[in-house]
């Protein structure tokens, strides 16, 4: 019997719990042998649950317990959970976490720490929720070379471009009612200004380039200077906008971003819409491929936990926490990629400011919509993404800039 302990009784750590006493025996059979939740930590008294029994507010009765074999750390931030963790591992536990901020400040380290001991160290939860990105690409897509991932890998912002686009509400309504609906925390910023998909796509290029776990080098942009105007201007271009994070392997190694970008209507992340979260996989033997769920959620993260301590028990002999690929690959700038913007400026049609556009920035397709009679926008030809950003900076003295966002990616 492989004996479990969860670290933290919130939303996903009672989730865990939920699933891991209603479904044990569905869990016992995937995991050759009984799974049984022993210990919770937490500082809350839960007197009325009918497993309060397991309750305790003392860390050593979890990470220095004997008896326990997993540890699940539903804690959320960086510390304690992190020590906590440490002590686990280095006591020969196994340990599972959906906690994306601890896995990209701590996972090189907790990682090494899971080898040394001959222990795992899982996190399939801390990406996309309930959906299933991880484990694939490290198991399923092992014999190929992952050339490419594009996500959608934040829920809130995701409902938030939905409704601006099909409800026809600005940005700060969209975000209120994200809020109201639990999608969004009183401060948004991580979801908004793209820092929750810049910290998950930097575990997926870890993942899957051996990239070192450093989401400093990732630049990213938010989706708080958006309009629904820019909406209007995706469905005539036949276009989807959504917050993208991508991440891409080259020769001298990957590079990767986090920004809002129009999105072609026939791509498959095109409809992907709500709160739902996706992941669109290139390989370079298995080709095209996307991943499809809920991307957050008491129950579907806490499902990828428990997903995790089932394979943790099945495996429990070997060591899963080493990295999929040993080499390591380079972080490059991301402005080298290759990319076409979608610009909005302010202007009478064939006035001044077009010609000024035509005359910097050559073969420009000009887009126009009666409703917006003081403004057109411009599609720029291809162009690494710096130069396009120092062109339309140059053109910026000169003119009114409304919208500046990737149209290719």
């Amino acid at each position: 019997m492989a004996k479990v302990a969860i670290m933290g009784h919130g939303v996903v750590g009672s989730g865990v719990a939920h699933i891991l006493r209603s479904n044990a025996s569905l869990i016992a059979r995937h995991a050759g042998e009984p799974v049984e939740l022993t210990r919770i930590l937490d500082l809350r008294d839960f007197a009325d649950l009918p497993y309060a029994d397991l309750f305790t507010k003392d860390s050593a009765d979890v990470v220095d317990n004997p008896q326990i074999d997993i540890v699940v750390e539903c804690m959320g931030g960086v510390e304690p959970a992190a020590t906590f963790i440490e002590r686990a591992l280095k006591n020969h536990k196994h340990v599972v976490t959906s906690n994306k901020e601890l896995v990209v400040v701590r996972g090189t380290r907790l990682t090494a720490i899971a080898q040394e001991n001959g222990v795992n160290f899982m996190y399939e939860a801390s990406v996309g929720g309930g959906i299933p990105i991880i484990r694939p690409l490290r198991q399923c897509l092992a014999a190929n070379h992952i050339q490419r991932i594009a996500g959608i890998l934040n829920g809130t912002t995701n409902y938030i471009l939905t409704r601006m686009r099909d409800g026809g509400v600005d940005f700060d309504v969209a975000l209120a009612e994200a809020q109201k609906l639990g999608y969004a925390e009183k401060d948004p910023s991580a979801d908004v200004l793209g820092w929750d998909a810049r910290r998950k796509i930097c575990i997926l290029s870890h993942v899957a380039f051996g990239a070192p776990l450093d989401d400093s080098k990732i630049p990213s942009e938010g989706i708080d200077k958006l309009t629904r105007a820019d909406m209007l201007y995706a469905k005539e271009l036949g276009r989807a906008v959504k917050l993208l994070a991508v991440s891409q392997r080259v020769e001298a190694g990957y590079y990767a971003y986090v920004g809002p970008a129009m999105i072609p209507a026939g791509h498959p992340l095109s409809v992907v819409d709500d709160v739902f979260n996706a992941v669109f996989v290139t390989a370079d033997m298995l080709g095209d491929a996307m991943f499809y769920g809920r991307g957050a959620g008491k129950l579907p993260t806490a499902s990828a936990i428990c997903g995790d301590v089932v394979d943790v028990v099945w495996h429990k002999n070997g060591v899963k926490a080493a990295e999929a690929y040993q080499d390591q690959a380079d972080a490059l700038d991301a402005g080298t990629a290759v990319t076409r913007l979608f610009v909005r400026v302010k202007g009478e049609e064939n006035g001044p400011e077009e010609q000024l556009v035509q005359k910097q920035l050559g073969d420009v397709r000009i887009v126009r919509l009666l409703r917006f009679p003081d403004e057109f926008a411009f599609i720029t030809g291809e162009e690494p993404f710096d130069a396009l950003q120092k062109k339309i900076d140059a053109l910026a003295g000169q003119l009114e800039i409304r919208q500046r966002l990737r149209y290719d990616f």
